[in-house]
């Protein structure tokens, strides 16, 4: 019986080899290419640490450069509309023997932050107070007016009622001076002072901590909050 050609082309045909390679699917060919791309090195060539010794030095001039900005700061703020500065005598660790020295000091920055510490809770953030307790310290004379009286206030304290800008008031001024509770210093007095004599569009004149000293001093007796009639 003659054999069918048809069928022995078509068992030749399944065992090509090509043919067998023809049907691997996309997923084993990115598999094997994985494989290869994972055990292939990095190339080298080209590339190399940072010395420890280069790495030290640019962190010292980091640091160099950070410590001049901070202790330099206060001249680059020129021109930055900075309305007073005082100059008061200070410790100084870098002068030999760690002698005085005169700093320079923005008293309106200063001021303005212990302001936002404490006084802003009466007195409040636009210096308007509170009706009928704490008076306005905007556009008053008991702010922009005397120099001594006020400084007095501040130092001792204030009770009783008062009128200001035609409006009564009656609470109660805590003493910042020695015999009070906060007992912040002639220069804090004088900063915070200077700030409210020229802010919300007052414009009176400056209150140097030496003014503070004389008044204190001038004052040493007064154990007791003032009021409006002793003052």
């Amino acid at each position: 019986m003659p054999r069918r050609k048809g069928t022995k082309m078509s068992q030749n045909e399944n065992s090509d080899p090509r043919l067998e390679a023809s049907a691997a699917s996309d997923q084993d060919i990115q598999a094997v290419h994985a494989a290869l791309l994972h055990d292939q090195q990095e190339p080298a060539q080209g590339y190399s640490l940072m010395p420890l010794f280069m790495l030290g030095f640019v962190s010292t001039m980091i640091f160099v450069v950070a410590i001049y900005f901070i202790h330099n700061r206060a001249g680059l703020s020129d021109g930055l509309g900075v309305a007073t500065t005082i100059h008061h005598k200070g410790y100084d660790p870098q002068v030999h023997g760690g002698g005085e020295v005169e700093v320079e000091v923005d008293a309106i920055a200063v001021g303005k932050t212990l302001y936002s510490q404490v006084c802003v809770a009466c007195h409040q953030i636009n210096g308007q107070g509170l009706p009928g307790a704490f008076p306005p310290l905007v556009a008053s004379d008991w702010v922009t007016g005397d120099e001594e009286r006020l400084i007095k206030v501040v130092l001792h304290g204030l009770q009783g009622p008062i009128e200001v800008n035609g409006a009564p008031f009656n609470g109660i001024m805590p003493a910042f001076g020695p015999s009070g509770t906060y007992k912040w210093s002639d220069d804090k007095i004088a900063y915070v002072l200077t700030y409210i004599r020229q802010e919300w569009g007052n414009a009176a004149g400056e209150i140097l901590p030496d003014q503070v000293t004389a008044v204190k001093e001038a004052t040493a007796s007064q154990t007791a909050a003032y009021t409006a009639g002793d003052l």
